[in-house]
């Protein structure tokens, strides 16, 4: 679990790190993203996600897949990610109301599986946060959250990966929760994430 949660860390330095601003680069008018699987790691989340982005430098990112669908506006810019070539990054962050477990059902889970006094980023709580996101059932009511949305696209024609993007999704519950700094997230991992022509 600690591979997964460096790989967390590490994605959005990643993207900034390879994407220069590209002022000279024109935008496409609307990006459709469909991604296979919505993470890679919890077997319930293994179908498609859809991230459909409207505007040109600004504009509403629309996802829909296994949290429901919801809408947030974004930001796009053009991306130099080497001297030929390039992409874009489109970036959101906004409330959202998406289809989780309880804040209060998760961390009940997780402080039965690791105890109450594991913190991430041990591995037991992390172990148990991810276990927990497996074994519980989505609140009927869905979830108040706030949506953080990276996607990172190239346009390389000689790009034989099989992918179009790279994404970082991180989603944060509204309330006070007992996790560190009183914040509780989770974070996905979509693959094999491909534009839609």
């Amino acid at each position: 679990m600690n591979s997964n949660r460096q790989f967390a860390d590490l994605a959005p330095w990643l993207i900034a790190v390879c994407g220069i601003i590209a002022p000279d680069v024109t935008l496409a008018a609307d990006v459709n993203l469909k991604c296979e699987r919505a993470d890679v790691f919890n077997p319930k989340w293994n179908a498609p996600l859809t991230f459909r982005f409207s505007g040109d430098t600004r504009g509403t990112l629309a996802v829909s897949g296994v949290l429901g669908e919801f809408a947030i506006p974004a930001t796009r810019k053009p991306l130099t990610i080497e001297p030929v070539i390039h992409g874009e990054s489109i970036d959101g962050v906004a409330k959202a109301h998406v289809v989780l477990p309880a804040l209060a059902d998760l961390e009940s889970c997780i402080d039965r599986k690791a105890g109450q006094a594991a913190k991430p980023p041990s591995d037991d709580y992390l172990n148990a946060h991810a276990a927990c996101l497996q074994e519980l059932e989505p609140s009927p009511q869905g979830v108040d959250a706030v949506a953080q949305i990276r996607l990172g696209i190239s346009h390389d024609p000689e790009d034989t990966s099989g992918e179009d993007a790279f994404v970082v999704f991180k989603i944060e519950y509204v309330g006070q929760s007992k996790a560190p700094d009183g914040k509780m997230f989770v974070e996905m991992f979509p693959a094999k994430c491909v534009l839609e022509k």
